[in-house]
């Protein structure tokens, strides 16, 4: 490894330094605190989530097990009776218990999880936690990102804007800016290395550089390498335009000396390099227009520079600023080695623009329409400029009404308040200040913003509203649409924060800055193969957001299939319940050829086609109903139980009054007798009819 390498990971032999002397390296972070350690412990350990579902099946098996006690005295009170030995009354009322909490309640429950898994692996989106199935059945809300999930992969160079003392036309090719500090600035100010010939790097860098139609050279066996610098880049073509040999030692190479990466907290990057012709030592910056802007000497902006960059922005396209700063020519690699970060990106002279456009993906638009017409809320969440945000939220449909005026409520800090902005006029911007009081503030709000308006904002706008303006913070969570320049970090907390006001949230992202938020949410959905599939539970091979529909049509069906599997076992326990407390009053039971009957082929044929229910094709405006223990749900069963109950008993009173008909001899125990047979047949209707009654497919099923 070069000596211009500060930090090391684990697996790396760093055996001698340029001088001889053995190097001392200080471990800093090591384990769990690293940040691929704590990603590790976040699988490991991953936080709890509640499903109401899980909860309301808790609760409902122990109403079961009430009903099994009861059943259980009864049935020691009535063996007594006939003169049945206590072994065999305990060893019948433990049976009982069996019938009422069935033993096959969880694997019957998890039918309709395995059939959705195997559905969503035909369609390429492999489940890492088939429990998450269910969870998507209740998805209120996905919060989407930008980059390359609502947008292409690939990004394209539309031109370069270098500045002067006012930005002019966009240049589409950089023959008009070589040898500039903007050019070099292209040309270095990136995190690329070569593998086997090919570029390796961030997608945004690789562009970039393609652009310049210069090449890098990594590798040690080069001539130009010294022990400072890590890499060279020099035109791919430096000898077709030199017909004189002797000027071929012209050709100019730059090295760069050391690299600052990029961090999407400080949202830019920075490389010092080496102009080895000249001998001369720059700090070159890259990152984000407002952040670059502001490390920058005012002077060196351009007096139309915002004008420029909402024209592009509000168009939808990326774009990339760059400064740079001189070195001392005497400044040694000591020197360069220990400069801080602060010290190398201050004072930048600045120096350009890169504009990037990014095409939405050909399906984005139709599945966002068809999640907003499933009554699921969306919002981008991205690390782009809100402007860039707010037009491809229009264009994609997240902010409704492409071609038609829709109001976009854009939160701004104003001091220590907040202010309210359509569509970044100042003009009508409205503070709302801390004096406001409680009642004075929802007022307020409600005079400012429509039913109609959605919301955007910045981060810092985002934390500000968070720590200072609850009332409005609460806001933004409901109505937000557009949340731009968001970390990672702060990804993370929307999506937690969307869940404590009780939203079943969903994470659709493709990146290592969203593992986070995809780790977070009740459901993550990666688009990529890298970091962001080991943290997501779903994992989606087409890299479109079409399977975010798959993957609630699954989750609806299969979580509708949950409740009426449990529903249905239920049922069969109570009518099973039913026909033994009737059998044991005569002092007789089933035989075990009845229940292996009941078990191999009614219920277990039953569960199955229950559990193997196919999803609507449409997603309807609702979600399903999650909970089993409700108003409704109990006032059905009692019913159904009633009925059973009126049935059987009938059948097993009204055969006593057959002229055929020979009453047990108690102390037999399981015998061939008259209400056997009855409720037995009975029993079988009352298991099929009640299948027929939960096997209703519209709206979430087919």
């Amino acid at each position: 490894h070069h000596q211009n390498k500060r930090y090391l990971s684990s697996g790396i032999n760093a055996e001698y330094g340029a001088s001889g002397c053995h190097i001392v390296a200080l471990v800093t972070r090591t384990g769990f605190s690293t940040f691929k350690g704590s990603l590790i412990r976040s699988i490991l350990c991953p936080k709890p989530t509640k499903f109401e579902f899980q909860s309301d099946a808790r609760r409902f098996i122990i109403m079961l097990s009430v009903f099994a006690a009861i059943g259980f005295c009864y049935t020691f009170y009535v063996s007594l009776q006939l003169g049945a030995s206590i072994s065999k009354t305990f060893r019948l009322g433990l049976d009982l218990i069996t019938v009422v909490v069935p033993p096959a309640l969880p694997a019957a429950l998890t039918i309709g999880v395995v059939y959705a898994v195997q559905r969503l692996k035909k369609c390429k989106i492999f489940c890492l936690d088939p429990q998450r199935v269910n969870f998507c059945g209740k998805i209120q809300h996905i919060c989407f990102d930008k980059t390359g999930t609502l947008t292409e992969d690939g990004l394209s160079v539309l031109g370069v804007i270098p500045s002067f003392s006012t930005f002019k036309n966009i240049v589409p090719d950089c023959e008009a800016i070589k040898n500039t500090k903007l050019f070099h600035a292209l040309v270095t100010c990136h995190e690329l290395s070569t593998i086997h010939g090919e570029l390796v790097g961030d997608p945004l860098d690789i562009e970039m550089f393609k652009f310049t139609d210069w090449e890098l050279d990594d590798t040690e066996e080069t001539e130009s390498f010294t022990n400072f610098i890590s890499a060279i880049v020099r035109p791919k073509h430096p000898y077709s335009c030199y017909t004189n040999p002797e000027m071929q030692s012209e050709v100019p190479e730059l090295g760069i000396i050391k690299s600052f990466p990029f961090t999407s907290d400080l949202q830019r990057m920075s490389v010092i390099t080496k102009d080895i012709q000249n001998d001369s030592t720059i700090v070159f910056c890259k990152g984000s227009p407002e952040m670059i802007s502001g490390l920058s000497i005012k002077d060196t902006i351009p007096f139309n520079y915002q004008g420029v960059l909402e024209s592009y922005t509000k168009e939808g396209y990326r774009v990339i600023a760059f400064g740079y700063k001189n070195l001392d020519p005497e400044t040694s690699w000591h020197t360069i080695q220990t400069m801080s970060r602060s010290e190398a990106e201050c004072d930048l002279r600045f120096i350009g623009l890169l504009v990037m456009e990014n095409h939405l993906k050909p399906d984005t638009t139709e599945c966002i329409q068809d999640l907003i017409f499933s009554n699921t809320k969306v919002c981008m969440v991205t690390g782009d400029n809100i402007l860039t945000a707010i037009t491809v939220g229009k264009k994609c449909g997240i902010i409704p009404g492409l071609n038609e005026k829709h109001d976009v409520i854009v939160v701004k800090k104003a001091g220590n308040s907040v202010s309210f902005q359509l569509d970044f006029q100042e003009a009508t911007a409205v503070v709302l200040n801390d004096r406001y009081s409680q009642m004075d503030l929802i007022e307020a709000i409600k005079t400012v913003t429509k039913l109609s308006h959605v919301f955007a904002v910045s981060e810092k706008d985002f934390i500000h509203a968070a720590d200072h303006h609850p009332l409005v913070y609460e806001l933004l969570l409901l109505r937000g649409k557009i949340f731009a320049r968001m970390t990672p970090s702060k990804k993370q907390k929307l999506v937690e924060d969307l869940q404590a006001l009780n939203y079943t949230v969903s994470m659709c992202g493709d990146g290592a800055n969203d593992c986070g938020a995809l780790k977070a949410a009740h459901a993550g959905v990666s688009l990529s193969e890298a970091e962001a599939s080991i943290a997501a539970p779903f994992t989606s091979a087409n890299p479109s957001i079409s399977c975010m529909k798959e993957i609630l049509r699954q989750g609806r069906a299969a979580l509708v299939t949950a409740s009426v599997t449990f529903r249905f076992m239920a049922m069969y326990s109570m009518i099973q319940f039913i026909t033994q407390l009737l059998l044991y009053s005569i002092g007789t039971n089933m035989s075990d050829s009845q229940f292996l009957f009941i078990d191999m082929f009614v219920i277990s044929g039953i569960a199955v086609t229950l559990g193997n229910s196919h999803p609507a094709k449409i997603l309807a405006p609702c979600t399903p109903n999650a909970q089993l223990i409700d108003l409704k749900v109990l006032i059905l069963l009692t019913c159904h139980v009633a009925m059973t109950f009126a049935f059987q008993f009938s059948g097993f009173m009204f055969v006593k009054t057959l002229p055929f008909y020979t009453p047990p001899v108690s102390s037999r125990g399981i015998q061939p007798c008259s209400e056997n047979t009855v409720v037995f047949i009975i029993s079988q209707f009352q298991y099929a009819i009640y299948g027929i009654v939960l096997s209703k497919g519209q709206p979430f099923r087919s």
